[in-house]
């Protein structure tokens, strides 16, 4: 029998025997569950960053700095900073940032559907309805495509690129638009990579959105992940600083309301406490450091900004 209909029965039985006694009231105990630990299955969030600004009536880019401490190694881990971790484009959901194993499929002429790439690059996806498809993504000249429904239903692009450590800007930017041939409007969107240290930029991919004018929602979000597919030795864990910046709307910085730390706990992709966050000295970046050993953590959740004078939220030790 399921919850809500056991529920009704036992307050009907309850009111029925009003007049014999008063009904027992039944309090609930929490389930305590084990923290995470090295057998959590993957992927493990080991922290997810969310701010709260004002929405944008009329989206054109977002882009968001990322340093890197130390090279990372493909063969060893499978990484994912997402300096995007979510974003809502007319209540379109979209993620993007760079993997040490990127995955999909080159798609030519002479192979439509290639071997599964390995290696590091970037990516950029966006979430749909079943009626997503590889049409939904206009990839890069050696880019790499994915449309699948094994994370919800979601289109893809991938592009190949070896990144180590340095400064790097993750950037998306309203492109064309279009009208397909039922009279719907569309606005394509594309992903961009820029390593400071060279000055380069590389198109990842781009991607088709409804609608004309873009609505960016009044959250921004941003995480790290291990993923599946390697096993995870938290002992042999590299050593490794992941600084994010704080992001920027259309070109200008933009008013942060709050800046929340959360590390998965119990729901969603829950990690052992191998990460520690806090704010650089300044303001304008969230430190996250990879730590090779399970921290003591007591608070799974905390604000960064603002911050409150005097009592300023401490690392994890």
């Amino acid at each position: 029998m399921r919850a809500l209909p056991l529920l009704l029965v036992l307050t009907a039985a309850g009111l029925l025997g009003a007049e014999e006694a008063q009904p027992k009231v039944i309090t609930a105990t929490p389930i305590e569950r084990p923290l995470p630990n090295e057998k959590t299955k993957l992927p493990w969030h080991m922290v997810n960053l969310w701010w709260s600004i004002p929405e944008t009536p009329d989206f054109e880019s977002l882009e968001i700095d990322v340093t890197i401490s130390d090279d990372v190694d493909p063969a060893k881990l499978n990484l994912y900073i997402a300096p995007i971790g979510l974003g809502q484009l007319n209540d379109t959901n979209f993620y993007g940032g760079i993997q040490t194993n990127i995955g999909g499929n080159p798609v030519s002429d002479a192979s439509p559907q290639g071997a599964y790439h390995k290696g590091k690059g970037a990516i950029f996806s966006r979430w749909g309805n079943k009626d997503l498809d590889t049409s939904f993504v206009r990839p890069a000249l050696n880019g790499l495509t994915e449309a699948a429904g094994y994370e919800g239903d979601f289109a893809s692009g991938r592009r190949p690129f070896p990144w180590k450590a340095g400064t790097y800007t993750y950037a998306v930017r309203k492109l064309t638009y279009e009208k397909d041939k039922d009279g719907k409007e569309w606005t394509w969107v594309g992903a961009f990579l820029t390593e400071k240290s060279t000055n380069q930029t590389i198109f990842i991919t781009s991607l088709k959105f409804p609608g004309r004018t873009l609505k960016f929602w009044g959250t921004h979000s941003a995480f790290i992940e291990i993923y599946g597919g390697k096993k995870v030795v938290i002992a042999e864990l590299p050593k490794l600083e992941v600084r994010i910046g704080m992001p920027r709307i259309n070109g200008q910085a933009v008013e942060v309301k709050k800046l929340q730390v959360n590390y998965p706990k119990n729901q969603g992709p829950a990690s052992p406490a191998i990460m520690s966050t806090e704010l650089a000295e300044g303001g304008k970046e969230v430190v996250c450091k990879l730590h090779n050993e399970i921290l003591i953590r007591e608070k799974w959740q905390f604000p960064l900004l603002p911050v409150t004078p005097g009592d300023p939220p401490a690392p994890a030790k």
